[in-house]
């Protein structure tokens, strides 16, 4: 028993290897850590908001597209009527063109 405590009486070594962190080296990982995190997160928030800018501009456009093809399928479509209404103000009352009698297929078109 006067061994151990001779031996507790013994002061420390200074080559002796500390056991766990230092309080440097835990604010050094810790600022590491907090720096890559704001930085990550302002990328993540930057590339949010170009998402958002960018459907903005595709739902615009879609709507520009839709508006155009209506304008142009509208144009087409009174362009058609104004076309009927002209054949058939060109046309006899009561008798289409296609019943009408065609001229001279009463006449032989060949002599013989």
């Amino acid at each position: 028993m006067l061994f151990l405590i001779q031996k507790s009486k013994l002061p420390l070594k200074s080559n002796a290897k500390a056991n766990g962190f230092i309080l440097l080296e835990v604010l050094v990982a810790m600022s590491l850590v907090v720096s890559s995190w704001m930085g990550l997160s302002n990328t993540y928030q930057g590339v949010i908001l170009r998402l958002g800018h960018l459907q903005e501009k595709r739902v615009e456009l879609k709507k520009e597209m839709d508006r155009h093809e209506l304008s142009t399928l509208n144009a087409a479509q009174l362009k058609n009527s104004n076309q009927i209404s002209r054949k058939l103000a060109d046309e006899s009352l009561g008798m289409s063109r296609w019943s009408r009698p065609i001229p001279g297929l009463g006449r032989a078109t060949h002599k013989k």
